[in-house]
């Protein structure tokens, strides 16, 4: 049996085989073990991949749940160590020589231990030097010397000798330590000045004289009139003028002079009202982003910080222009001025159409007040009539073609009164026949011909065919026949597959080196195979076929 492999029974799915035959193995490919049966259908593991990789792992390491190896030098790891010890370590309560412990460096001691109780070092702390006392006064500054461990190595006092320098828009001066320092207003200035000995800090005021803010974000109001002869330059970002009567001097009032470099703000007017409900604008703008002018009103939103104005959003709403009491005329005077684009279709009642497109060739249609329309297409276009068909047609209320039907012409078999139909035009050319007759053509007519007797001798075995028949040419009754044994070569079958219930095998071609088994009634079966060292085993459901030896599943 060379190059034959012979398998265990196995399984992919199941852990243990329920039962096993005595000294039958089998293999579990999900638990990873190799199994024996044993008397009594007892199953035990002996071996498999699930050991081989307990093994494998073991290491001198202190790993749970893996086997203890020894390393080169016979010694391994692990934690706590059950066990029975034989030396001095079973029985000792003191150590077997009484050790002496210290400690050096900036604080020392020692203590004598022998591991029968607990013990404490007494440490002394060496002298840093320092000498004991207190450091800093109300005329002195202490100074230390900290080293690298945190510790002060040199303490002492350093008497304040320090002087302040004052300067003001007049006069300077200098004061030692413990002076006084003086703030005081100018004379006629407005200005006052304080000092809260509880807080120690300085409160400088001013009267209604100087100009300040009374807020953060409000300026003092002004009585009187206020005359600037320069420039008024303002910095700030927002401007706000509370007047009954604004008054300009230039006929030109210049907005976006910061707009030179791009053209990315809206330009123009904008107002603002409340309807009753809700904080509203109206105004005249160039947009920024369309170039076009646009007149709007009840906008409920404020312009954004680059002073664009969302002519997309759901609140911008497009006003009306009125001249007088009635809407101005939008006039262009000549064709080069501009295209008068109307976003809403221009109703009729304002000279429009009511409409904004119209179907090619369509039938436009008045609607009274309303929109013109296009008339609907009838679907009546095509030909109709001929020299076999009657017409009805009908029209609808423009006198259009509504309707049309083209109907073939039918006269009922009861209308022909008179005549009789010839052989050109599908007739018999006859007005009568005798029962039971042949009907026969005759040249002109369609005539009845009377019956003849016909006999034929002989007779046919059933495993003959016909071969010829002969006919008597009037009658058409059968005057002669012969016949033949049935004979059908095997060349004659051009199609098909002879299945075995007629002998045959089913089957069109066969595979090189197949073993053939009965399968069917249609069809008989083959096993084939290329693969060294199988042989012909029988699977789960008895069919044969070609494998290497399995013990099966379980």
């Amino acid at each position: 049996m060379a190059n034959t492999v012979i398998q265990l029974k196995w399984s992919e799915t199941t852990s243990t085989p329920a039962s096993l035959n005595v000294a039958e193995p089998a293999y579990s490919n999900t638990s990873g073990k190799l199994f024996i049966g044993q008397a009594g259908n007892q199953v035990i593991a002996v071996g498999g991949k699930y050991y081989t990789d307990i093994v494998d792992a073991a290491t001198n390491l202190n790993t749970v749940s893996t086997i203890v190896k020894r390393d080169s030098s016979g010694n391994f790891s692990a934690g706590t160590i059950t066990a029975a010890l034989s030396g001095n370590a079973t029985t000792a309560t003191t150590w077997q020589t009484a050790r002496t412990l210290g400690v050096s460096g900036d604080a020392t001691g020692t203590v004598s231990v022998n591991g029968s109780a607990d013990a404490n070092i007494p440490l002394v702390l060496t002298s840093s030097g320092v000498s004991a006392g207190s450091y800093g006064s109300a005329t002195n500054i202490p100074t230390f010397t900290v080293d690298a461990k945190g510790r002060i190595t040199a303490a002492a006092n350093v008497a304040l000798s320090t002087t302040f320098n004052f300067a003001g828009n007049t006069g300077t001066g200098t004061t030692a330590t413990g002076g006084t320092v003086t703030i005081v207003g100018q004379n006629g200035s407005g200005i006052t000045t304080s000092f809260a000995d509880g807080t120690d800090t300085f409160g400088i005021g001013v009267d209604n004289t100087i100009l300040r803010a009374n807020t953060p974000s409000l300026i003092q109001t002004i009585d009187g009139d206020i005359t600037i002869s320069g420039n008024l330059t303002v910095l700030g970002t927002e401007t706000i003028i509370n007047v009954d009567t604004l008054e300009v001097s230039d006929p030109l009032l210049y907005l976006a002079a910061n707009n030179y470099t791009s053209d990315a703000v809206d330009i123009g007017f904008i107002g603002h009202y409340n309807n009753g409900s809700a904080n509203l604008h109206a105004g005249i703008i160039r947009h920024a982003g369309t170039k076009d002018f646009y007149i709007f009103d009840g906008y409920n939103v404020e312009p954004d910080s680059n002073n664009v104005i969302d002519i997309t959003g759901n609140g911008f709403n497009k006003a009306n222009v009125f001249a007088g009491t009635f809407k101005g005329n939008l006039i262009a005077t000549t064709a080069s001025v501009g295209t008068l684009t109307l976003t809403n279709d221009l109703a009729v009642s304002e000279g429009g159409t009511g409409a904004s497109t119209f179907t090619a060739g369509g039938i436009i249609m008045g609607n009274g007040t309303g929109a013109l329309s296009v008339l609907a297409n009838t679907g009546t276009a095509g030909t109709y009539g001929g020299v076999d068909r009657t017409l009805t047609v009908t029209t609808d209320a423009y006198g259009r073609v509504s309707a049309v039907t083209n109907s073939a012409i039918a006269i009922d078999a009861a209308a022909v009164t008179s005549g009789t139909l010839p052989i050109a035009r599908g007739g018999t050319n006859q007005t009568s026949f005798s029962a039971g007759q042949m009907i026969v053509f005759d040249g002109t007519s369609q005539a009845s011909r009377a019956n003849v007797s016909q006999s034929v001798t002989g007779g046919l075995s059933v495993a003959n065919t016909i071969s010829s028949i002969t006919f008597d040419p009037i009658t058409g009754g059968v005057t002669a026949y012969t016949g033949s044994a049935i004979a059908i070569g095997a060349s004659q079958i051009t199609s098909g597959t002879l299945v075995t219930a007629r002998g045959g095998t089913g089957l069109s071609s066969f595979t090189d080196k197949g073993v053939f088994y009965a399968s069917s009634t249609s069809a008989i079966g083959q096993a084939t195979s290329s693969t060294e060292g199988h042989i012909l085993t029988i699977n789960a459901s008895g069919v044969p076929t070609f494998s290497h030896l399995s013990g099966g599943t379980f």
